[in-house]
């Protein structure tokens, strides 16, 4: 049953022009929206967790809200989205805590 009782920013690339005339990305949180967040499938902890990586969330979100982005805030941490998986309607991001990202 899909609930929708989380809340998730979704983080945007922005180019913009800095002070000295530079074209520059900044990363700008996008408004809150609401998704479910879902446990880690075991097999895909399991072969990520052999890789090196440990997962932490999926979060399943309406596929219209979803514009490629790479990284989220949940919870006012942020993760990034390791890799996506349509269903659908919706989209699920499989995401690793960026405290817990040793890549970056």
């Amino acid at each position: 049953m899909r609930t929708f009782d989380d809340e998730v920013q979704l983080i945007g690339l922005v180019e913009k022009v800095d002070d000295e005339g530079f074209e520059v990305i900044e990363e700008i949180p996008k408004p809150p929206i609401l998704a479910n967040r879902l446990s880690i499938r075991s097999n895909e902890y399991w072969q990520a967790k052999q890789s090196g990586v440990r997962l932490s969330y999926t979060f399943e979100i309406h596929a219209i809200e979803y514009e490629g982005e790479e990284k989220l805030i949940y919870d006012d941490e942020e993760y990034r989205i390791e890799r996506t998986y349509e269903k659908d309607d919706y989209v699920e991001l499989i995401c690793i805590r960026r405290a817990d990202d040793h890549e970056t």
